[in-house]
């Protein structure tokens, strides 16, 4: 081989490493269709703006300080492609709505949250797909994360503010 290939098939190499390295993990997809809260309530929004809550516990503050609280919704009527969840948890950080997780049982629910998600935020390869764990859709404003434990039978479905995360986080706002 001449050294001018040698030299082409390292810098090949070498660009094709450098950009699965940079690239984001398999099993998140950039959002196509951007949620900016769940069903009405929008990422800020305080307790009292989301009908249907009901307080739980205070978990205490993040890293600045800012107090956080969990408030249960009602499931009453709700579906996402036929999987009626088994809790609706929302939660707030400093009164403004952070994160909405749907519990759920059962892989088959967990298959047909999988469907919806890709029908909405945007499709996962074949290889992601069988990632059955976890999959992420990132966006601007929001963060889609289903997850399933195969152990106990159990996932959640969570819609989070990227912004109100990062300050959950202790990551500042």
């Amino acid at each position: 081989m001449k050294p001018t290939a040698k030299l082409l098939s390292l810098v090949l190499v070498f660009c094709f490493l450098y950009l699965e390295l940079a690239s984001p993990p398999a099993w998140s997809v950039l959002i196509h269709d951007e949620p900016s809260g769940f069903r009405g309530n929008h990422w800020g929004d305080s307790p009292g703006d989301c009908p249907q809550l009901r307080f739980v516990k205070g978990q205490g503050t993040t890293y600045s300080g800012k107090p956080v609280d969990l408030y249960d919704r009602s499931t009453v009527g709700i579906a996402l492609n036929g999987v009626s969840p088994s809790r609706i948890r929302c939660r707030f950080v400093d009164n403004q709505l952070e994160s909405v997780q749907l519990s759920y049982e059962g892989f088959a629910n967990r298959e047909k949250l999988l469907q919806l998600m890709e029908e909405r935020y945007g499709r996962l390869t074949s290889g992601e797909r069988k990632m059955t764990a976890r999959a992420e859709w990132l966006g601007f404003e929001s963060i889609v994360v289903l997850s399933f434990n195969h152990e106990k039978g159990l996932g959640s479905l969570w819609f989070l503010s990227t912004t109100l995360h990062r300050e959950f986080n202790g990551q500042g706002l």
